[in-house]
C-alpha cells in the first residue's frame, strides 16, 4: 500500500517537471501583446566648417577610437605606435571627447579624455600618450604561484608598475611610536609600567587584528610597493613577473614614459593570492555550483530511477517446508 501511494505521487510529479523543463529550455522569442511595427528612421549628420588634427602614441597596430558627443572617429596606429586623425571636421560647438585604444590581443586601454578644443579655427592637438593595455595570465592565484602581468604600449619605451596592497600591520607603527616617545623618561618604575602597558597593547592589538577580518565596514588603508620598471621591445610588448609569497589582495596599474612625458594610469587590475587550502574549498564550491544549476534534472533522474526500482522490484517470499512426523500416542501409566 505504501509503495502504491509513492508510485501514484511520482507519476503525477514527473510529467509536471518534464513540462517545466521543456518550457524553460524552449522559450519562444516573442512577447505577448507585442507585434512588430515598421517605422522609418531618419539619420542626419551635421559637420562644422573648420578642421582639427589629433596625433599621439600607443601600441603598434592598435585600433584608436576618438569618441564624444557628436564626435566619432577611428584609425590604426603604425608599427612605431604613432597615430593621427588628420583634417577631421570640428563640431559646431566645443565638446569633450575621449581617446582609447584596443591592442592586437583585444585588450582595451583606459580612456584619455581631452578638454573641449576650439571650433572657430583649425587646430592641431597632440601628442596624446595613451596608457598601456594590461592583463594578468590567471584569474586566481595561490601561494608560490607566479603572477605574470603583460601588456602593450609604445615600442622602446619605459613602463612603470605601481602596486598596492592593504596594510594589515597597523599596530607596528603605533607600537614603535609609543616606544620612541617613552624613551624620554628613564625611571625604573616607569620602565616597568611601560613594559606592562606595552604587553597589554600587544594582546589587545592581536585580538583587534583577529576580529578585523570579520568587520563589515573596514577602513581602507593601502601600502605601496616600490615602483618597478620594464623596457618594451620593438613590438611594444612588456611583462612583469611578481612574487606570491603571502596571501594578500593587490591592486596595480602601469604608466608609460615616452619622450619625458608620463601617460595616465592604465586600467586598474585587482587580484588576490589565496592560501593553499582555498584550492580545496573552491573545488567543492565548483562542484556545488554545478549541482545547484542542475538540481531539477538531478531530482527528476533520481525520481525516475526510484520509480523504476519500485516497479521492477520482485517481492521475495520465503516458503518453509516441514517434514511430517506421525503422531504417537502413549498410554499413561498409573
Amino acid at each position: 500500500m505504501r509503495y502504491f501511494f509513492i508510485i501514484i505521487v511520482l507519476l503525477l510529479i514527473i510529467p509536471l517537471q518534464l513540462l517545466y523543463l521543456y518550457s524553460k529550455n524552449h522559450q519562444l522569442g516573442t512577447v505577448a501583446g507585442i507585434t512588430s511595427q515598421e517605422q522609418e528612421v531618419e539619420n542626419s549628420v551635421s559637420i562644422g566648417e573648420y578642421h582639427f588634427s589629433l596625433f599621439g602614441y600607443t601600441s603598434p597596430q592598435a585600433e584608436v577610437t576618438f569618441n564624444g558627443q557628436g564626435i566619432f572617429d577611428q584609425t590604426i596606429s603604425d608599427d612605431t605606435g604613432y597615430f593621427e586623425l588628420k583634417n577631421r571636421f570640428s563640431p559646431f560647438s566645443p565638446r569633450e571627447a575621449c581617446l582609447s585604444a584596443k591592442d592586437q590581443l583585444g585588450r582595451l586601454s583606459s580612456s584619455v579624455c581631452l578638454p573641449a578644443f576650439p571650433v572657430k579655427y583649425n587646430v592641431r592637438i597632440g601628442p596624446v600618450l595613451i596608457p598601456p593595455t594590461v592583463s594578468l595570465d590567471k584569474n586566481v592565484y595561490y601561494l608560490d604561484n607566479g603572477v605574470f602581468l603583460s601588456g602593450q604600449t609604445v615600442p622602446n619605451s619605459e613602463v612603470e608598475l605601481s602596486m598596492f596592497t592593504q596594510n594589515k600591520n597597523k599596530f607596528e607603527a603605533r607600537s614603535m611610536k609609543f616606544e620612541t616617545n617613552s624613551n624620554s623618561k628613564n625611571s625604573n618604575d616607569q620602565n616597568g609600567f611601560k613594559n606592562l602597558v606595552f604587553n597589554i597593547l600587544n594582546i589587545v592589538s592581536g585580538f583587534e587584528f583577529r576580529i578585523s577580518d570579520f568587520r563589515l565596514n573596514k577602513p581602507v588603508e593601502a601600502f605601496s610597493f616600490p615602483d618597478l620598471t620594464a623596457k618594451t621591445d620593438a613590438q611594444g610588448n612588456f611583462s612583469f613577473s611578481l612574487p606570491s609569497s603571502s596571501p594578500e589582495k593587490f591592486r596595480l596599474f602601469t604608466q608609460v614614459s615616452y619622450n619625458k612625458d608620463l601617460s595616465a594610469e592604465s586600467v586598474k587590475l585587482n587580484f588576490q593570492i589565496y592560501p593553499w587550502w582555498m584550492l580545496i574549498i573552491r573545488f567543492f564550491l565548483f562542484i556545488f555550483n554545478i549541482l545547484k544549476s542542475r538540481w531539477l534534472e538531478l531530482t527528476l533522474a533520481a525520481e525516475i530511477l526510484y520509480l523504476a526500482w519500485i516497479i521492477l522490484k520482485q517481492p521475495m517470499r520465503a516458503i518453509m517446508v516441514r517434514k511430517k512426523y506421525p503422531i504417537n500416542y502413549f498410554p499413561i501409566s498409573s
